[in-house]
């Protein structure tokens, strides 16, 4: 496997399209500094994943973006894709297959990332999982850039390990491992909520088992309650059908007397249709004879504007014809003036063209003489100019030497002022401030973690506090609904009696002043409401007059409605014992109930009626109401039937209502506080959970501020060195510069003598060219002067033929508008005289139209009296039409209200079926098995008595059975869950062994293997010198590695003792040795040979070769040494500011294209 090309697009300073091949195993990449060279390096680490935009030297992601220069604006987004050829098959899985292997990045300015594989876009992982155990990655072995030499070898033992498990493969296997202590982490979290939500899930199954069977008790009573409300619906329901049957009838009747009145109405609108058809025929004809009239009227009134308008052309053909003539009269005279002008004009033409030839011939000779001089002169020019060059060419060369001389001088001064400047810095870079600085961030960072820990145990607390107000809520809210419920029952059923009240009332009728229903006007004892209810009945819904004497009930009785007994009432007599005024309490009684004995049984009253006086009866507890004459027994049908109880139960819910709206009051304002005390709890947890926020930002900042002061530590060291290297070569440039300033000096002087040579030339020569130059000058005046006199004579002969065709084209002109005035003297008498014919055809047609409208007149006169006789006709016939339709009116009205009494029995059915709908049941199902037998009373009683079972049982959940088998249900699978966590907690924890045991494994042949391929490739590097690795552990999964190096002659205790140099060789000997074990698909080195001599120079090239047989390589260097060693070269140019550019060079077709 090894990388083909790099395509760059808007990436950093590759702003254009650019594409980076890499033929060859070494590739060397050339150029100045700050042309982007490195930013190749950027590329290949930002397409592998890279997501720190400081190690890509910038502050964020989107800087690896072109972002303008003084001549391009910024662009949107950038792309960078690595094709490699993986014809050998070292990409394995589903991408062996594939010889070519293309991975590409994609940003825009909204920091939206994006990778591709292949061309097909996938995830950072999928790309980073692809190179797993190769070598490659954003930060890998296989990338060295600038300053990671020195970083490398002396890097902590835990980041040098990083290297070492690299190598070994293993990266994948900790990836899994850390994905498998998360998952074993979760997995724990899981098992802990879910054996909570078990134990309070199991809690609550013996609460809902409890209340599952309360609900289903309250479901089998609902639905006896459903049924006999269904049926009793039923009942009602065929008592308004039979109402309404009977005033169809007399519905049906009317309709027939109506049918009759219509057909004489349709009789009658015959008739008026007939005059109608009359009247609009005359009206047709009376439209049409107006329409001739006005159609003649028309014709005349054209006629006499035809005749008028003939006239007036007459008249404007007369005074056009004698404007014409005075017109011709005047162009004839100015035709003769322009022939007489053109006759001058040819003439003067004449005169003038001799002269003009003669004139040439002069101009041409002077020319010559002119020429002539010109010739000589160029001659001499020609020679002055090589004299002058020769001249300018010395004195540019002594300028050109003085240039060099200052300017070499110039960098003498800055060179001097440099060192100066460098020795300041390093003498300034010498100061303890920053570990200072460094203690003190470690020291806050220490006490933000401890901060951290304190601020986490605070957001339990909450936790656990919210945890407990959440219960508390739960259990006020549905001790809340509860009520609300038991609530809208009770308010269910007041509403239904209160309706059924309404019904009764209404079906009374309006009564007069002072009479009130008996239900309303008294008040029963309870448990006597069903005695005084069929007593009522049986008395036929009596009505009750409050005190009202029974002479004024009698005189009153047509007021009263028919078929009520109507009762007077006693508010002074109190209720007496034995009799049914005792059922009553104080108040309004009536007279009838004091004649009314009360007994316990039918035996009782049997002994009792002997003893009755004259009006009196005895009604039994039993329902039997009897007198000596007479006995009642059973119920009666009635639509009042039940008032008294339903009265009775109505005062009950309304007590069971106002009760149950207190606790309702009570129960919110339970909830309203545990709502309170649950919002207090979540913005608590809220302010502990900002509080942890807030620390853990702290502790990351402080762990920032001592991550940036190590580093900050780290470059102040890097930039000493990079002064003592910059100062030895300012002082080495400054010696350069000296000896540079006396080669100069020698040059100059021979330079200066040569000019003052050539100025001795320059000032002879002047003499002979002012000569040349007049005689040049006189022969080019005489030639110019003979030039001027033959323009001005052209001029003139110019003037004339212009004058002779302007002349020419105005006798043209006017012969052309002479014969045009004639043709139209012409056009205009023949139009005069075909004016005279038409007029005498007009008067003929005129006085013929005039005597046809006089007709028409005669005749519209006729057909308007026509008219007039039908319209009355039609008046009478409607007339007549009006009477029949007053007494359809009236019938209407009858049937109108026929409909009313139907749709009122309709509508009381209706309410009926609506209520039977709302227990979801209809007719169809109930009435096939409805009791012949049934009546409204004893299913009211029946209904009753359910409906009291219902509410014995009180508050019941009916929610509770499915709530029950639902949780029960979740119990299960929460069982389940339980016992599949166990188990996949125990296959992750066998996972994480199994991965510890191949790492080890791995890791340890590694070692050995990378620790015995440095012990060669160091003495290799260094001519001699021992370097090996160790373990800072016993532990293969956690130990560190260090390196120790000792160069040949030296005895280092420690890697940091080792100068620049010999850091970068032994940091390169290590990468070497783990690209043998393992070598990555190409090596990236950034400059890694500048701290080197030319000698170690050559040691690493050396190698490099060496290596490059398994290896590819890309390097960027300025090494003349690496240059050489390159089998392709790539320049980076920066012609452009800012934007680079690549040029590539094959050295090999290049050494054989210069042998040839």
């Amino acid at each position: 496997m090894r990388l083909k090309k790099i395509k760059l697009a808007g990436f950093k300073s590759f702003v254009d399209p650019t594409t980076i091949p890499f033929p060859g195993d070494m590739t060397a990449i050339v150029g100045p500094n700050g042309c982007g060279k490195s930013n190749v390096i950027d590329a290949v680490r930002w397409v592998l994943g890279e997501s720190s935009a400081k190690n890509l030297r910038g502050d964020a992601m989107t800087d690896v973006i072109f972002n303008g220069s003084s001549a391009r604006k910024p662009v949107g987004q950038c792309s960078v894709e690595l094709v490699f050829d993986n014809s050998s098959g070292r990409i394995g899985g589903e991408f062996a297959q594939y010889n070519e292997l293309a991975v590409k990045r994609l940003v825009t300015r909204d920091a939206q990332s994006l990778y591709f594989l292949n061309g097909t876009r996938c995830r950072r992982r999928d790309v980073t999982d692809l190179f797993l155990g190769t070598g490659l990655g954003p930060r890998s072995y296989a990338i060295i850039e600038q300053g990671m030499i020195s970083r490398l070898i002396e890097s902590k033992p835990q980041e040098l390990r990083v290297f070492i498990e690299e190598a070994a493969g293993i990266s994948k296997y900790k990836e899994r491992r850390r994905e498998t202590e998360n998952r074993i982490r979760h997995t724990q979290d899981n098992l802990e909520r879910l054996e909570d939500v078990r134990g309070e899930l199991g809690r609550q199954l013996e609460k809902l088992q409890r209340q599952a069977a309360a609900a289903q008790r309250y479901k089998a009573l609902k639905a006896s309650e459903r049924k006999l409300k269904g049926e009793l619906s039923a009942i009602r329901w065929l008592k308004h059908t039979q109402h309404i049957e009977k005033i169809e009838g007399e519905l049906a009747k009317e309709q027939n007397e109506l049918d009759a009145l219509i057909a004489q109405q349709r009789g009658d609108e015959a008739g008026i249709e007939k005059y109608r058809t009359q009247s609009e025929d005359i009206k047709t004809a009376l439209d049409d004879v107006q329409q001739a009239v006005f159609t003649i009227s028309t014709q005349i009134t054209r006629i006499e504007q035809n005749t008028l308008h003939s006239q007036q052309r007459d008249n404007q053909i007369s005074a056009e014809l004698e404007e014409l003539h005075q017109r011709r009269e005047l162009l004839a005279a100015s035709l003769q003036e322009a022939e007489q002008a053109l006759e001058k004009a040819d003439m003067s033409l004449e005169q003038s063209e001799p002269e003009l030839l003669m004139l040439e011939e002069t101009i041409f000779q002077a020319e010559e003489r002119a020429e002539s001089a010109e010739s000589a002169l160029r001659d001499y020019n020609r020679k002055r100019r090589e004299q002058e060059q020769h001249y300018h060419s010395l004195k540019q060369k002594v300028q050109g030497l003085h240039s060099q001389i200052q300017s070499v001088t110039s960098m003498q001064l800055r060179t001097t002022q440099r060192i100066g400047e460098l020795n300041d810095e390093l003498t300034a870079l010498d100061d303890d401030t920053l570990s200072q600085r460094l203690e003190e961030a470690q020291a806050e960072q220490e006490l933000a973690a401890e901060k951290s820990a304190i601020a986490e145990d605070e957001v339990i607390i909450s936790k656990d506090a919210l945890n407990v107000a959440s219960e508390q809520y739960q259990t006020a809210t549905a001790a809340q609904a509860g009520c609300q419920r038991e609530l809208d029952q009770a308010a269910s059923r007041f509403a239904a009696l209160e309706a059924l009240q309404e019904l009764a009332e209404a079906e009374a009728g309006a009564l007069p002043e002072g009479v009130a229903l008996l239900w309303k006007s008294i008040n029963v004892k309870p448990g006597f409401e069903a005695l005084i209810e069929k007593v009522t009945v049986w008395l036929n819904n009596p009505l009750v007059a409050a005190e009202y004497p029974v002479e004024t009930l009698i005189a009153s009785a047509e007021h009263f409605p028919q078929g009520h007994r109507i009762l007077p009432l006693h508010t002074d007599r109190p209720p007496a014992e034995g009799t049914l005024a005792s059922c009553l309490n104080d108040g309004y009684i009536p007279s009838l109930f004091y004649r009314i004995r009360l007994v316990a049984d039918l035996a009782a009253a049997r002994t009792l009626l002997p003893a009755l006086a004259a009006g009196e009866s005895v009604v039994t507890a039993t329902g039997e109401w009897l007198s000596a004459d007479w006995l009642l027994r059973g119920t009666v049908q009635e639509d009042s039937a039940g008032a008294l109880q339903r009265h009775a139960q109505m005062a009950q819910l309304q007590s069971e209502i106002d009760s149950l709206s207190a606790q309702l009051a009570e129960l919110q304002f339970q909830a309203d506080s545990a709502a309170e005390e649950k919002t207090r709890a979540e913005e608590h947890l809220e302010i502990t959970r900002q509080a942890q926020v807030r620390s853990a930002q702290q502790q990351q900042q402080a762990a920032h501020q001592v991550a940036m002061l190590k580093q900050e530590v780290a470059q102040l060291a890097l930039r000493q060195q990079k002064i003592r290297d910059e100062l030895t070569r300012q002082q080495q440039t400054l010696a350069g510069d000296d000896e540079q300033l006396d080669t100069l000096t020698a040059q100059l002087e021979v330079l200066e003598m040569q000019l003052m040579d050539a100025e001795e030339e320059e000032q002879n020569a002047s003499s002979e060219r002012e000569r040349f130059e007049h005689e040049q000058q006189d022969a080019r005046q005489s030639a110019e002067q003979q030039k001027s006199r033959k323009h001005q004579l052209e001029l003139s002969v110019q003037q004339q033929r212009n004058q002779q065709q302007l002349y020419r084209d105005q006798v043209t002109r006017n012969q052309t508008q002479l014969a045009e005035y004639r043709q139209r003297e012409d056009t205009l008498t023949q139009e005069k005289q075909s004016l005279s014919q038409p007029m005498a055809m007009h008067e003929a047609q005129l006085a013929q139209l005039l005597e046809d409208r006089e007709v028409q007149e005669a005749l519209r006169i006729e057909k308007q009296n026509a008219l007039s006789d039908i319209e009355a006709l039609l008046r009478e016939a409607q007339q007549g039409h009006h009477g029949v339709a007053v007494k359809i009116q009236q019938r209407n009205t009858v049937i109108d209200g026929l409909k009313i009494d139907i749709e009122g029995a309709r509508v009381r059915a209706m309410s009926v079926l609506e209520l039977l709908q709302e227990t979801g049941q209809s007719l169809k199902e109930i009435l096939p098995d409805l009791d012949d037998t049934a009546d409204e009373k004893s299913w009211q009683q029946e209904l009753e008595k359910t409906t009291a079972a219902v509410a014995r049982l009180g508050a019941v959940n009916l929610a509770a059975v499915e709530e029950y088998e639902t949780q029960a249900e979740r119990k299960q699978h929460l069982d389940t869950q339980f016992d599949d966590l166990v188990s996949a907690l125990d296959t992750l924890q066998s996972a994480i062994r199994k991965i510890d045991k191949e790492t080890k494994t791995r890791f340890s042949a590694t070692f050995e293997q990378v620790n015995e391929d440095l012990k060669q490739l160091f003495p290799k590097v260094f001519g001699g010198g021992s370097a090996y690795l160790a373990l800072t552990d016993d532990d293969l999964l956690e130990t560190g590695v260090t390196i120790m190096a000792r160069p040949p002659g030296k005895k280092n205790s420690t890697i940091h003792l080792l100068s620049g140099g010999e850091k970068a060789l032994t940091a390169l000997s290590l990468v070497f040795a783990i690209f043998r074990l393992n070598p990555a698909p190409f090596c990236l080195l950034d400059e890694v040979d500048a701290p080197l001599d030319d000698a170690n120079v050559g040691r690493f090239c050396k190698l490099v070769s060496e290596m490059s047989k398994s290896v590819q390589f890309i390097y960027i260097t300025h090494n003349k040494i690496a240059m050489e060693m390159a089998t392709h070269l790539t320049g980076v140019t920066m012609a452009e500011p800012g934007v680079s550019r690549m040029v590539a060079v094959d050295v090999d077709e290049a050494m054989a294209f210069v042998e040839a």
